[in-house]
């Protein structure tokens, strides 16, 4: 099977996941030689931030997409998460925020701005705008996703990186994080991540 071959990018409605903060330079070579399949893309988010840290919101390509923590186990965050294309679908504060963005509105020919229809938003919203881009390489070992992620605030420039290791086997997990030197790090979500660097 080729390194090159595209990665499935469909979400699993729930999954754990493990990541890590910082350049792990020796740790993102392991993982591209450990890999069956390898791909690499870039992507525009627009992460909507809010007191609950167990919800992480964020909006691409104008759909909502909600993850909300349901587990933490052996160091593991278990999240699902939902891609949302209706007002009714969301929880609040979202159901709110998607109407107030009309991100359910029909096309009509005219290009939509996020940047725009968020710059008009309450500034005391319930929850606050952080653009990023992620430039991101995906691997799968095995059953795993893996991903190394350097991620752009928007705001200020300031690139961080990431990397983590998503699926549903517990044991298969933990066996990789103890065998790329993880086990110590600490596992916080990319949300979290940012909105404590914005």
């Amino acid at each position: 099977m080729s390194k090159k071959s595209k990665i499935d990018n469909d979400d699993q409605k729930s999954r754990y996941e493990y990541r890590v903060w910082g350049a792990h330079r020796k740790t993102r070579k392991a993982l591209a030689r450990m890999a069956t399949e390898e791909s690499t893309e870039q992507v525009s988010d627009c992460y909507f931030v809010v007191d609950d840290q167990s919800v992480n919101a964020k909006v691409r390509d104008n759909e909502l997409k909600i993850k909300q923590l349901v587990a933490e186990e052996r160091g593991f965050e278990r999240w699902t998460s939902d891609w949302h294309r209706a007002a009714k679908t969301a929880p609040p504060p979202f159901d709110t925020l998607f109407e107030e963005l009309r991100l359910g509105r029909e096309q009509r020919g005219k290009a939509f701005n996020l940047k725009k229809a968020v710059a008009k938003l309450d500034p005391d919203a319930a929850a606050r705008a952080i653009f990023v881009t992620k430039s991101r390489t995906r691997y799968r070992i095995g059953s795993i996703r893996a991903e190394a992620t350097d991620i752009t605030l928007e705001s200020t420039g300031e690139v961080l990186h990431s990397l983590a290791i998503e699926g549903d086997d517990l044991d298969e997990l933990a066996a990789l994080r103890k065998k790329l030197g993880l086990r110590d790090e600490e596992n916080v979500a990319v949300h979290v991540a940012i909105d404590a660097a914005d």
